[in-house]
């Protein structure tokens, strides 16, 4: 073990910050042996680890920095390391070791409300809500009052289905907060006509105070719009979504030429023994569930997770950080062509193999975990080949119903059509234009489920799913699903909810509004 006496901690502390004025200065490369050389030396100081890796993901070195993110995580970290130990392994998807980091820290030595509240944050969005929960309750103790800690509370208690602690959380808020757009936003989301009339004037008192074009005003914005359907406002409701899309389309550009090209270069991408679904051997499995976002497929998730054998694994992107790793290249995206040119043709091996290991983790002994990133449609080929025993269940809905449940959703990444209806359509055509190459060449792998023939007959439904992922037929599954887990989507403040009729025919009050969508989607051919 390498001496941490006080001196040599302050010395390590100096040639950390020598390393750090290198990046400044724009020597990625020299910060970068000066940081893992000092790691070398002093493994026992997390800093040199955390920031090496940083500079690894700069430099294209993905497995590199994996690497030291994980030898990070297997020591002790200090107080002080805890919330960059915690940044980086979020952003490399490694939730068991951000786990095992955290409980062996000395996060209980944070002093800071603002830096715990986004070290919760972080532990939420990885599925760590116990851990999160505890981070917040030492917030809480610290600053009773922290807004931040109180919209998290908010927030998780909605993912976990209790309404009224969600509701009195962010109320609390806003007692403390009153201009916190966030706050707003998740308010807007229960809002109902007994509640949206008073809540549209909180909004109108304090928008003010979000400068023109920035998050907070898009936020705003779309709570406005999300009140003012409640109240059957639909002219306004409509207008101040206008105003959010504006906001969002300047912040987040749709390049439609390179969208088409991935699509196409997925298309033509040979697949290697994918065609058959292989039997589990004696691992956990992955069930994908796959689309469009908001079509429905937080509610098919809800019914598989009412199943004995299967653990919900909610939203990840960990099937995307298993590529990176695989091709040795970061991306912001799901998959990228670049990501695709870089992969090994024996790189899905360790695809494979780490997804199986996640799986044994997230599942805690049941056989199949379920992964909902709808955007996981683009994977759709390389699942099949990496992971031969993985279910795929593509989940759809009325295309119109989908595309403007989309456009009415403020998406944070990973969707810049959302903002706008000829985005919106363009997009939604090639999605469904890869799911058609999916079919065809994939069709004993992907089976289709309607979110029209669940409300129809959901029973028969779930026999079918079930059938498909090779699962024992067990009824009432969806009652059992509703009762625990969490649900960190868009879907948060329905999915508990049951099966609600009648949503594809909510864009019906905004069709005169809707004309470039619905010419887009007939241009297509995904209506008629």
């Amino acid at each position: 073990m390498t001496d941490r006496t006080p001196s040599s901690g302050a010395t390590w502390a100096v040639e950390l910050q020598r390393a750090q004025a290198l990046a400044g200065q724009g020597d990625l490369v020299g910060a970068y042996h000066r940081a893992a050389d000092l790691r070398a030396r002093a493994p026992d100081f997390a800093p040199a680890g955390i920031f090496a890796a940083f500079l690894a993901l700069r430099l294209g070195r993905y497995r590199e920095a994996r690497a030291l993110a994980l030898s990070v995580a297997a020591q002790p970290v200090a107080a002080d390391g805890v919330l960059d130990a915690a940044r980086l392994l979020k952003h490399l998807e490694a939730p068991e070791a951000l786990a095992r980091m955290f409980d062996a820290s000395g996060w209980r030595a944070l002093r800071a409300p603002q830096a715990l509240a986004e070290l919760a944050q972080i532990l939420g969005f990885s599925g760590l809500y116990a851990q999160a929960d505890d981070c917040l309750a030492q917030t809480l103790a610290l600053a009773p009052g922290d807004p931040d800690a109180l919209y998290l509370k908010g927030m998780f208690a909605l993912f976990a289905g209790d309404d009224a602690a969600a509701t009195a959380a962010l109320r609390a808020a806003l007692q403390v907060a009153p201009h916190m757009a966030n706050v707003h936003f998740l308010l807007s989301m229960q809002d109902t006509p007994e509640t949206a009339a008073r809540h549209i004037e909180q909004i109108l008192r304090v928008i003010h105070v979000a400068r023109p074009g920035s998050e907070a005003r898009a936020m705003f914005e779309y709570a406005l719009h999300q009140s003012h359907h409640a109240l059957g406002a639909y002219d306004e409701a409509w207008a101040a979504l206008e105003r959010g899309h504006a906001v969002m389309r300047a912040a987040v550009p749709y390049d439609a030429t390179a969208q088409r090209a991935l699509i196409e270069t997925l298309k033509r991408r040979p697949l290697a023994a994918a065609q058959a679904r292989a039997p589990l051997q004696g691992e956990a499995g992955s069930i994908f569930i796959v689309g469009m976002f908001r079509s429905g497929t937080s509610l098919l998730e809800r019914i598989l997770a009412g199943h004995p054998e299967v653990a919900d694994g909610g939203e990840t992107y960990q099937f995307s950080a298993a590529l990176r790793e695989a091709a040795n290249r970061d991306s912001p995206d799901v998959v990228d062509v670049g990501l695709l040119s870089a992969l090994a043709p024996d790189g899905l091996a360790g695809v494979r193999a780490r997804m199986h290991d996640y799986a044994r983790w997230r599942g805690r002994g049941k056989r199949w975990v379920t992964e909902k990133l709808p955007l996981n449609f683009l994977n759709v080929g390389l699942i099949a080949e990496a992971l031969p025993d993985a279910s795929l269940l593509h989940m759809q809905r009325d295309p119109v119903a989908t595309c403007f449940s989309n456009l009415r959703t403020l998406f944070r990444v990973g969707t810049p059509y959302a903002c706008d209806q000829r985005r919106m359509a363009h997009y939604f055509g090639l999605y469904r234009g890869l799911m058609a190459h999916w079919r065809a060449v994939l069709p004993s792998r992907v089976l289709d489920i309607d979110y029209a023939d669940i409300v129809a007959d959901p029973e028969r439904e779930a026999k079918r799913v079930m059938t498909h992922c090779g699962l024992a037929y067990v009824p009432g599954a969806l009652e059992r699903g509703q009762e625990g887990g969490n649900v960190a989507t868009a879907s948060a403040a329905h999915a508990r909810k049951g099966i609600l009729g009648g949503r594809s025919q909510a864009w019906k009050p905004y069709e005169k509004h809707l004309q470039p969508l619905l010419d887009g989607l007939r241009a297509c051919g995904a209506i008629s």
